[in-house]
């Protein structure tokens, strides 16, 4: 006899990530080769880390992948330690950024507990607490997409147990100020998780409050500046206390032989990566004064990330994205996101492709 399978009550009606159509899916669909998609949609660096690659490619022979890594990961945690300035004891490694969100929910939430997320931001927050059986309470950002502080601490109730703040934030690319941090952290009494994914676009960070606060969770990433998207390696900061609390959580071989490798040795050749952020700066303002000039089509936003994010004046955002696709050209559709309403979201290429999406936008917005 066939019986329905019984899975958890919070997935009735869930809200899933909106996963990004694989390359080979869009090419097909617009007529064109896999090879002549350009994906600005996911914020992933325009440059190969070739340093790394060229360690991973010295050892390939003496590497055994038969065997688990370090479940310590030790010679990865050092490098990032050197690379934060803080030590051993406060760093979890994490399999990117999003597993070190992961292990936050596991650690601080429980059914029916609160978390308050200003909105818009990056989705997988929501999506991790509601997991855990938590009620969300999401707070609309200033016009300016600033935090808007007195809301945020309004909704810190007896039973919220972490606010998330994505800084610089995702899609709006803005950076609020560290002083908000400190004074929500300070005011609020809950786990404040200020995820970093973007720090080495701006240079900006709450790190340090780490320091003094064991309520602070700082969570980074090295799929954007390192240009490892897929190697997937992130960590998170905190307090010792802390660390000690989200260790009890942290999967012990959830990273591949071949991640701690390339990380290492990313880490091991910073002059790239900076060398890669400072070209991407550069083209992020270059990019950015480009759709200014188009300022009767489309309003763009300031942002300190690797992105940008443009509303569209008088075209529908679902238009303007499918010409630009059948182009070759994906970009972030967030026409159906609160608070960015008819708006794309690009990634900073290099010089070559932001040329090139000018143009192909221009013409996009002729039709």
């Amino acid at each position: 006899m066939r019986r329905d399978m019984k899975t958890r009550r919070v997935l009735d009606g869930f809200e899933a990530y909106g996963w990004e159509t694989p390359t080979r899916e869009i090419a097909a669909e617009v007529g064109l080769k896999p090879q002549q998609v350009v994906r600005l949609d996911t914020n992933t660096s325009q440059y190969q880390p070739v340093a790394a690659m060229r360690k991973l490619a010295s050892v390939l022979r003496e590497i055994r992948v038969n065997d688990y890594p370090d479940t310590s990961y030790h010679g990865l945690a050092e490098g990032l330690s050197r690379y934060i300035g803080k030590g051993l004891e406060r760093i979890v490694v994490t399999n990117g950024a999003d597993e070190g969100l992961d292990i936050v929910a596991k650690v601080f939430i429980d059914q029916d507990d609160e978390v308050v997320i200003p909105t818009p931001t990056y989705s997988m927050y929501r999506i991790g607490a509601q997991l855990m059986g938590a009620k969300v309470k999401q707070i609309p950002r200033r016009a300016d997409f600033g935090l808007d502080v007195e809301k945020v601490l309004e909704a810190v109730g007896p039973r919220t147990k972490v606010i998330y703040l994505c800084n610089p934030n995702n899609p709006t690319g803005n950076f609020s100020p560290v002083a908000d941090v400190e004074r929500i952290a300070k005011e609020s009494g809950a786990a404040v998780v200020v995820d970093e994914a973007y720090f080495e676009m701006c240079g900006k960070t709450a790190i340090d409050l780490t320091d003094r606060y064991e309520n602070i969770i700082v969570c980074r990433s090295m799929s954007k500046a390192f240009s490892m998207a897929g190697v997937r390696v992130g960590y998170l900061v905190a307090k010792e206390e802390t660390v000690a609390q989200l260790s009890k959580v942290r999967p012990p071989n959830s990273l591949s032989v071949l991640s701690v490798i390339l990380g290492g040795a990313g880490l091991a050749n910073l002059g790239e990566m900076r060398k890669n952020v400072r070209a991407t700066v550069r083209e992020r303002q270059s990019l950015f004064k480009r759709l200014t000039e188009m300022n009767e089509s489309l309003t763009p936003f300031p942002s300190e990330a690797n992105f940008i994010l443009f509303k569209l004046r008088h075209a529908r955002a679902g238009d303007v994205h499918r010409r630009l696709m059948e182009r070759g050209l994906v970009l972030r559709n967030l026409s159906h996101v609160r608070g960015v309403e008819n708006c794309l979201r690009t990634t900073v290429g290099t010089p070559q492709t932001n040329r090139r999406l000018l143009a192909e936008l221009k013409r996009a917005l002729e039709n």
